[in-house]
């Protein structure tokens, strides 16, 4: 019962409440809906000799692309995830975003460059102690480590706040250790 009626008021819709006397095409004289379009053009002859209606797409021409063109595929430029064992001098600090064992050095670079790509300066670099300021819980030289990490900056806090600026932790969510490699 309730489906003939949902019927009703759809074709009530579809007719716009009209009476049966209505144009076939559902076009009404004074219906406020006319927006001024025009009536179909008679057909033109085109460039090509052929008839074209004014409201129809032209045939293809030989302006038209050609079809057996490849397509150019772009690759975005390389990334400089910096030296694999950086210099650092007394008082310049780094925030390290994340870490990887010594064998997967690839994987720090792409995630360096994936962050770098998303407008984070953000750097690959092999720890294997020779970094006395970057060191574990028990105060050990990290080594046998990929660190990507941002920097080097002035100060602690100067890298700690680029690390844990949203638009950072948008592009890697991370907990942003600090360290002074030199220190």
């Amino acid at each position: 019962m309730a489906s003939l009626a949902m019927v009703a008021v759809f074709a009530f819709i579809l007719t716009r409440g009209t009476a049966s006397d209505s144009p076939a095409d559902g076009l009404r004289m004074g219906s406020g809906t006319d927006n001024g379009a025009a009536a179909p053009a008679e057909p033109t002859a085109s460039a090509t000799g052929s008839a074209t209606k004014a409201d129809r797409k032209p045939p293809v021409s030989a302006a038209a692309p050609n079809p057996s063109a490849k397509a150019q595929t772009t690759t975005p430029p390389a990334v400089n995830t910096g030296p694999t064992s950086p210099k650092f001098k007394q008082g310049q600090w780094i925030a390290m975003l994340d870490k990887y064992p010594a064998d997967a050095g690839q994987m720090a670079k792409d995630t360096a460059t994936k962050i770098t790509r998303a407008g984070i300066p953000a750097k690959a670099m092999l720890v294997d102690g020779q970094y006395p300021g970057i060191t574990n819980s028990s105060l050990a030289p990290v080594t046998g480590t990929w660190v990507v990490y941002l920097g080097p900056g002035t100060s602690s806090e100067q890298i700690l706040n680029l690390c844990l600026d949203p638009r950072t932790q948008a592009a890697y969510q991370s907990p942003c250790p600090t360290y002074e490699p030199a220190g």
